[in-house]
C-alpha cells in the first residue's frame, strides 16, 4: 500500500530544486510551522477527485478562526462542507475543470463558516507534485474579500454592495434605473420588483442563519437567470429588483416567470434542511417621461398586488 505524502514532504518534494547545492539542503524550514503561522487559512487535500474526494489532509488555525472548524471537524471531510446556497456553482464547476487538469487558479467564491454563516473569500489553489511530476495533493489559501471590490476596501454599502449577498444595494441598482431612463432607450426599459413570500414570518420563528441562507440562495437563483444586460440588485430585507434594458414587456414576462418557477420548484438548502420558498413580482414597463419615484412607486404598487392574491405570481403594473 503506498503512503501518503505528507504536508511537509509534498512541499518539500515540490519546491526543492534536484540541482540545489548540498550545502543549502540542511537550511530547508519547516514548511508546517511556516503555514500554521500565517494569516491566511490554508487548507490542504489530496488529489483524489472521484467522489468522496478529494479528502482534506490539513488546515491551519487561520482557517478555524475564518470558518469557525476545526482540524479535528474537518480532516477526512470534503471541502465542500464549505459551500452553501449561494456558492456560484459556475465557478465551482472551473474549479473542479482545472483540477481534473492538475491545475490551480484564482476565484471568489461565497462559502459559509460552521455556524451557517456566509462569507466571501478569495481562493487560490496550487497543485503539488510528487518525485515522479504527478499532482499528490492540492493546497488552497483562503482570505475574506468581497465580490468586484479591492481586497482593502471592505466598506460594504458604501461601496455600493450590500454585504451579505454581494449585490448592488438598493443605492447602485435605483441609479443603474435612472441612468437608463434618462437614456435613449427609456421606452425599453421594464423593472421587477421582487418579494420572497412570508419571509418574515420565517425570519421570525429561525435562526438567523435560516433567512440568510434564503437570501443568498434566492439572489443565487435570480443571478443565475438572467441577461447580461439586466442589472440585479438588493432593494433592502427579502425585496430585490431587476432591471432589464432593451427589452418588450412580453419577453419581460415570460423572463420573470421563469424566475419564479425556478424559485418555486427548487428547494433551499438552509441550516435548518431544505424549504420550499415562493416569491412575488411587480412587473412594469416605464413610460415616456416618467421619473424614477413614479416607476418605483408603481413598480411597488405592482408586487403588493401580486401578494395580496397570494403569492407566487407575477403582476404587471
Amino acid at each position: 500500500m503506498t503512503e501518503r505524502p505528507t504536508f511537509g514532504s509534498a512541499l518539500r518534494r515540490s519546491t526543492r530544486p534536484s540541482a540545489r547545492p548540498p550545502a543549502r539542503r540542511h537550511v530547508l524550514p519547516d514548511f508546517r510551522a511556516v503555514v500554521d503561522s500565517l494569516q491566511h487559512a490554508v487548507i490542504l487535500t489530496d488529489a483524489e477527485l472521484e467522489p468522496p474526494g478529494p479528502a482534506i489532509l490539513y488546515v491551519n488555525p487561520a482557517f478555524t478562526r475564518l470558518t469557525g472548524y476545526t482540524p479535528e471537524e474537518v480532516v477526512g471531510r470534503n471541502p465542500r462542507l464549505l459551500q452553501g446556497p449561494g456558492t456560484d456553482r459556475t465557478a465551482l464547476r472551473a474549479i473542479a475543470s482545472a483540477l481534473r487538469r492538475g491545475e490551480g487558479g484564482q476565484w471568489k467564491l461565497l462559502n459559509q463558516g460552521r455556524d451557517g454563516t456566509p462569507y466571501w473569500a478569495e481562493l487560490r489553489i496550487a497543485p503539488l507534485q510528487g518525485p515522479d511530476g504527478a499532482v499528490e495533493q492540492f493546497v488552497g489559501f483562503q482570505r475574506p474579500s468581497y465580490p468586484d471590490l479591492e481586497w482593502a476596501d471592505i466598506v460594504g454599502s458604501e461601496a455600493g454592495r450590500d454585504t451579505l449577498t454581494g449585490l448592488p444595494d438598493r443605492r447602485a441598482l435605483v441609479a443603474e434605473v435612472q441612468r437608463h431612463l434618462r437614456g435613449e432607450a427609456a421606452g425599453q426599459l421594464c423593472f421587477a420588483y421582487l418579494g420572497i413570500d412570508r419571509f418574515r414570518a420565517l425570519n421570525d420563528t429561525e435562526k438567523p442563519p435560516v433567512g440568510d441562507a434564503v437570501l443568498l440562495a434566492f439572489a443565487d437563483i435570480l443571478a443565475g437567470g438572467l441577461r447580461r444586460s439586466d442589472g440585479l440588485g438588493r432593494l433592502g430585507g427579502e425585496e430585490f429588483g431587476i432591471c432589464m434594458p432593451g427589452i418588450r414587456l412580453i419577453e419581460a414576462r415570460a423572463l420573470a416567470d421563469r424566475l419564479r418557477r425556478a424559485v418555486e420548484t427548487q428547494p433551499f438548502d438552509t441550516p435548518a434542511g431544505p424549504l420550499a420558498v415562493t416569491c412575488s413580482m411587480g412587473l412594469i414597463m416605464a413610460r415616456p417621461g416618467e421619473s424614477l419615484a413614479e416607476l418605483l412607486e408603481r413598480a411597488d404598487a405592482a408586487l403588493d398586488a401580486a401578494r395580496r392574491q397570494g403569492g407566487n405570481r407575477v403582476v404587471i403594473g
